[in-house]
């Protein structure tokens, strides 16, 4: 009897080669997700940065606004806001309206 002689080494070659792709494919997909989401973060963080910025702006206006409240010269605010904003003018008042385009 003769025995068959079997070549176990090209399997063994042949599913270390698979095992080493597919801890390839998953090395890479982690990679990719962590590279996704630092860009999501450091989006995330400009949108908070612009955020604050308009969140200090509006504080701001809010105190300049309430010195105006607080203050004695309401009247002056509301008819500059009257005057400005609205139009509006004194009974027999005269607007002049520059309309001559600016170069």
């Amino acid at each position: 009897m003769k025995a068959k002689k079997t070549k176990k080494a090209p399997k063994k070659q042949k599913f270390s080669f698979i095992l080493t792709v597919c801890l390839l494919l998953v090395a890479g997909y982690f990679i990719i997700s962590l590279i996704n989401t630092q860009m999501d973060i450091k989006d995330r963080k400009n949108k908070v940065d612009e955020l604050n910025a308009q969140y200090e702006q509006q504080v701001a206006e809010n105190e300049r606004l309430q010195d105006v409240i607080d203050n004695s010269d309401k009247d002056s605010y509301i008819e500059r806001v009257a005057r400005e904003k609205l139009g509006y003018v004194k009974p027999g008042e005269k607007v002049y309206y520059n309309i001559t385009p600016n170069n």
